[in-house]
């Protein structure tokens, strides 16, 4: 009894300890993703970027087949460059960049049964960024 209740214990501190990794929930962030995107779509991935307050969203919307990328701040502040890029395989990239004080994006495409590269990227110099390898196929 003793060993399972260690076991039971242990496997919820990990998981608490993942949730603590995660993206934050959407009402901490400047804007909501999915609020975002628009309706039916809901987030597949997402990445923070390095050392920064900023998360990149990948969001799909089953029912039409587009994909959907955000970059989004934790907090609202002054125009900062900002990207948030898209590309569907066998596609050219997509992308938003400009100077944003929320977010950037949203940018669309469609990807049903195709898979695709994402990220973003944030500040001036350009070293807060990800772009994926080409994953969520299908």
């Amino acid at each position: 009894m003793l060993k399972k209740l260690t076991a039971v214990l242990g496997a919820v501190a990990m998981a608490g300890a993942v949730s603590v990794m995660s993206a934050p929930q959407a009402s901490a962030l400047a804007a909501s993703p999915t609020a975002l995107c628009g309706s039916g779509y809901s987030v597949v991935d997402s990445e923070k970027l390095i050392n920064r307050e900023v998360w990149t969203y990948l969001l799909y919307n089953s029912s039409n087949g587009y994909n959907c990328v955000v970059t989004v701040r934790g907090e609202s502040g002054p125009a900062v460059k900002m990207s948030a890029r898209l590309q569907v395989q066998g596609s050219a990239e997509k992308y938003d960049t400009g100077s944003y004080t929320k977010y950037a994006g949203p940018v669309y495409a469609y990807a049903a049964g195709k898979c695709v590269r994402w990220g973003g990227w944030f500040s001036e110099s350009d070293q807060s960024s990800y772009f994926s390898d080409w994953e969520h196929c299908g």
